[in-house]
């Protein structure tokens, strides 16, 4: 029993190590930062690893992902399937951070500054906010260094994928033929074959049943499952009465003082000149002389609008916004700026990115937030540390008591003073309540848990939320037996049979049509309804109508005096019969810029991403990858 206790408790730490670490990439999306390797790597290749933290922490995300994409269906792709997919999407990340390194892709530092400042979760009224940015990062265990050391690795592997994008050229005559089509208008006529129509005309015997039961039992199959019980623990639930003192707020505002101190700051404008002259004089000469045409009182926007490279601000006057001390986008820049007194002109200044002309157009001095103001913020600090601090002493306890007495929660439960808890059932892939959550899941499938009846080690679900499980009730996969069946299988039958009618008789008027039949008479035979079809896909209003448009647009165009007819299924299982009987070619002219810009920018994309996907085929040409599947 010592040497498991000890097995899980290595178990844990490693756990929560994972879960300290996971937090700024679950904000962010950053898929790999790590420093420390781990002892069992998932994958191996040419000298890299996937270590399992890492997978195991990319697996969550990418869950997490597909759950807010597709809900309870993204359970489906699980197991092997998706961490397969977890771990290419690695091997190519860590392949791609490796070749960017060796030939020197880098994000300067006022790529940094403008991504950061511009980032909405960090502003307030619309500007950045150095208090909320901070309040952020530490509530997500991260300093600043750390999370702009990863934002910087995001945006390098982001700039490399961009850097294709942008590399392709796009001629006016590819544009043109994309904008023919996308305004192109269609002129013609459809009508809906609802199945709902064939239902009553349709019977489904006892023989088709059997026999649709005996071909695909394999469908009909209920997953094995289990009910478990638990104990959760939530930081919510702890230090409900607690009331910091007086004395305890102070102490806290003391030892926190750097994070209510607002640093000076200043706001800056600038010329930024890149490198060019002008006229006889060279650059340096050029940038002193727009410096003492500023303190003559020439106008420091109309100046910026003409002549600086900096795109972005001229238009705004060279104003950069405000700016403290680390924020700037080099060394040289700030100290030329913090050197400078209000409205006064900096000689030229030379960086990374040019040559700069700077003015300081305000000054706000460092200013402490004072004590009274910040006061529920230090009470919700305080009580949020009580909570966890006596979170840790329950979690520590329950841990140890759901050790030593693994057959049971009651025990734990009634030292603790806390509530044991039923799930109702759930299988491997879907479940309810605390079930939704696929560790909870995992933990309760496991062999330890499932296999040896004993309590689950303590499951960090979600930040502050820990539970401890066991399994209380298992029934395994069972074939369903028709009885069970019956009416779903019978349901199943009426339904594709009744599609099956709808797409016949289209397929049949479509090849009647073809044959010389009349499209208003063939349709009134058949009691459809001929409808106009939506000229572009664009102005189709309700289902149905964008179903059949799509369709219809990826027709073949009707030979001159011809018409072109056909069918297809549509989302809510009808089908469609269409007739295009004239196709008139977009104008390009007429298209806006807008659309003009989108198509082009589509059109770069495309060939980027294509031109991208080769570039990783390159890179993993000849690699060896070493998959311990066991892991997945």
């Amino acid at each position: 029993m010592l040497t498991k206790i000890k097995e899980r408790a290595t178990g844990w730490i490693a756990w929560a190590i994972v879960i300290l670490i996971t937090i700024p990439f679950a904000l962010w999306g950053v898929n790999s930062y790590f420093s420390q390797g781990a002892e069992v790597n998932v994958a191996e290749f040419d000298g890299e690893a996937i270590d399992y933290q890492t997978y195991q922490r990319a697996l969550y995300n990418e869950r997490d992902r597909l759950r807010g994409v597709y809900g309870q269906n993204a359970e489906m792709l699980s197991g092997g399937v998706l961490g397969m997919l977890v771990v290419d999407s690695l091997v190519n990340e860590t392949l791609l951070a490796r070749d960017a390194r060796e030939h020197g892709y880098r994000v300067s530092d006022q790529q940094l500054v403008e991504t950061i400042r511009n980032h909405p979760a960090f502003q307030s009224d619309n500007r950045f906010d150095r208090d909320r940015y901070e309040r952020i990062l530490m509530s997500s265990g991260l300093s600043i260094a750390d999370f702009e050391g990863l934002q910087r690795q995001s945006a390098v592997l982001q700039q490399i994928q961009t850097g294709f994008r942008e590399s392709v050229f796009t001629m006016d005559s590819e544009v043109d033929a994309v904008l023919s089509i996308l305004l192109q208008d269609r002129i013609g006529e459809f009508a809906l074959v609802n199945p709902s129509t064939f239902i009553s005309r349709i019977e489904v015997s006892d023989a088709d049943i059997q026999d649709e039961y005996e071909t695909n039992r394999s469908q009909y199959v209920e997953d094995e499952k289990v009910k478990i019980e638990y104990i959760h623990l939530s930081r919510d639930n702890f230090a409900k009465n607690f009331m910091p003192s007086d004395d305890t707020l102070r102490e806290l505002y003391e030892s926190e003082a750097d994070r209510y101190r607002v640093t000076e700051q200043r706001n800056i404008s600038h010329i930024l000149l890149d490198g060019q002259g002008d006229g006889n004089m060279d650059a340096a000469d050029f940038a002193s002389s727009l410096a003492s045409r500023l303190r003559s009182g020439e106008e420091f926007g109309s100046l910026a609008k003409e002549y600086s490279a900096d795109v972005g601000s001229s238009e705004n006057d060279g104003n950069l916004g405000w700016f403290g001390r680390g924020e700037m986008p080099s060394p040289e820049f700030e100290a030329a700026a913090f050197s400078l007194g209000e409205n006064e002109i900096s000689d030229p200044v030379v960086s990374e990115f040019g040559t700069h002309i700077l003015r300081v157009n305000e000054i706000r001095g460092e200013t402490v937030k004072p004590f009274e103001e910040v006061r529920s913020d230090l009470a919700l600090q305080a009580t949020r540390a009580q909570a966890d601090a006596e979170m840790f002493e329950i979690s520590e306890q329950l841990r140890n008591l759901a050790y030593e007495q693994p057959e049971n929660l009651e025990h734990a439960a009634n030292a603790l003073n806390l509530e044991v808890l039923s799930s109702t059932w759930f299988s491997r892939a879907i479940g309810t309540g605390i079930a939704q959550n696929d560790r909870i899941r995992d933990a309760a499938f496991s062999e330890e848990v499932l296999g040896q009846g004993f309590n689950s080690d303590l499951i960090e679900i979600e930040n502050n939320e820990q539970v401890v499980l066991r399994v209380v009730d298992h029934e395994e996969s069972r074939q369903l037996s028709m009885a069970d069946v019956r009416d779903e299988v019978s349901e199943k039958l009426l339904v594709s049979k009744s599609q099956e009618r709808a797409k016949n008789l289209a397929e049949e008027v479509v090849q009647e049509l073809k044959l010389g039949a009349d499209w208003n008479s063939i349709l009134a035979d058949n009691g459809l309804e001929s409808l106009a079809l939506p000229t572009r896909i664009d102005t189709a209003t309700g289902l149905s109508a964008v179903g059949v448009a799509l369709v219809a647009f990826s027709a073949q165009k009707p030979q001159a005096g011809r018409e072109t007819y056909g069918s297809g299924p549509l989302a809510d299982g009808s089908y469609s019969i269409f007739r295009v009987t004239e196709v008139q070619n977009g104008n390009p002219s007429t298209a806006t810029e807008e659309q003009r810009q989108d198509v082009v920018t589509a059109l770069q994309n495309r060939f980027g991403d294509e031109m991208f996907d080769s570039y990783l085929v390159l890179l993993r040409d000849g690699i060896d990858i070493d998959i311990n599947e066991e892991l997945l």
